[in-house]
This record gives structure tokens, C-alpha cells and sequence, in this order.
């Protein structure tokens, strides 16, 4: 019985490397991604909070970099992201997107489909959540205007001189598409 016992850990890995092996991805050639069909696109929901050392470009010698960058919502006090009932928001990521369950709008942060061009051309569209719109409708019904709470800021730098800092906080109008096709 201790014989069987010992033997058990190496049957259970077994087992789990059995199963994982039959559940591997294999690529796919343009020819069979060509038949595929049925999909309305992909919709991608972003929610970043980052802290990066150093963006920077540099050309000819010279550089400018933002330096120090940080990327979450802000909410960093009470006062800067009441929730309308009173309360507060959490200091965490920026959530890129918009949620009204009430509603029923769910707004992913970038939606991605594949569209025909003017002369027929297929292009890949890439559309930012329509915040603009909705806010529209929302002030027209005597609602307050929706807000993606969002802080991205940092150090901004010209060579090894520094000019100050530069802050983008919270986006209440946006909207629009990104078509991208070969020439």
C-alpha cells in the first residue's frame, strides 16, 4: 500500500501534463483564417495603472522624455472623485472605458472590426468609446455628465533640463475611429 501511496504524486503530474498537452493552440495560415466567419470584432477593456521611469525620444543627439510618468485614475482624495452618493472613489487604475448598468451602456475602451473603405478596401477600424454622445443625451435628460477618471502625468524634460510638469486628468469628451489599410 505505501508502495501505491509514493506513486500517487507522480500519477497526479502525469495526469495534469496529459491534459494540457491536448489543449495546445495551433496557428493558423491566412487561407484558414479566411474562412472563418461569425465574429462581430473584439472589444478591448483597458485598466491601467503604471508607473514608467522614463518615455522618451531621441533624435540627432537631442531628446525630450517625460520622466516619472504615472498612469492611474487620480482619486488620490475624497475630493477629487465623489461617486454621487456621497462617497468616494478608490485610489487604482484608470478604468478606460464606461459602465452605465442602469443604463445598459458597456463601453469598451477600444472596439476592433474589420470595415470596408470607400472604393471596397477592407480596413481595420479602431473606435474609442463615444463619450461625447452620451453625455449629450445624458445633460439633455437633466443628468450629470459621465467621467473617465483618468490621471497621466510626469516630468516633462528637454534634453537633461527640466521644463515643469504636464498633467491629463479625466476625459469627458471623446469619441472616434482609427481606420488602418495597406497601399
Amino acid at each position: 500500500m505505501f508502495a501505491s501511496l509514493n506513486r500517487l504524486p507522480a500519477l497526479c503530474a502525469t495526469l495534469l501534463l496529459c491534459g494540457t498537452a491536448q489543449a495546445a493552440m495551433e496557428p493558423l495560415d491566412n487561407e484558414h483564417l479566411g474562412r472563418i466567419s461569425g465574429q462581430d470584432g473584439l472589444s478591448i477593456r483597458a485598466n491601467v495603472q503604471a508607473s514608467i521611469g522614463k518615455a522618451a525620444w531621441i533624435d540627432n543627439g537631442g531628446s525630450v522624455s517625460l520622466r516619472n510618468l504615472k498612469i492611474d485614475n487620480g482619486c488620490t482624495s475624497a475630493a477629487l472623485c465623489p461617486d454621487g452618493r456621497g462617497g468616494a472613489l478608490a485610489f487604482g487604475p484608470a478604468q478606460l472605458g464606461l459602465s452605465l448598468p442602469i443604463f445598459g451602456i458597456e463601453l469598451p475602451t477600444l472596439a476592433v472590426d474589420v470595415v470596408r473603405g470607400a472604393g471596397g478596401q477592407q480596413q481595420l477600424a479602431l473606435t474609442l468609446p463615444d463619450l461625447t454622445n452620451i453625455n449629450k443625451q445624458l445633460n439633455a435628460s437633466g443628468l450629470p455628465s459621465q467621467t473617465i477618471r483618468l490621471r497621466a502625468g510626469g516630468d516633462l524634460y528637454v534634453g537633461e533640463g527640466r521644463l515643469g510638469s504636464i498633467e491629463v486628468r479625466d476625459i469627458q469628451d471623446i469619441s472616434g475611429t482609427i481606420r488602418i489599410w495597406g497601399h
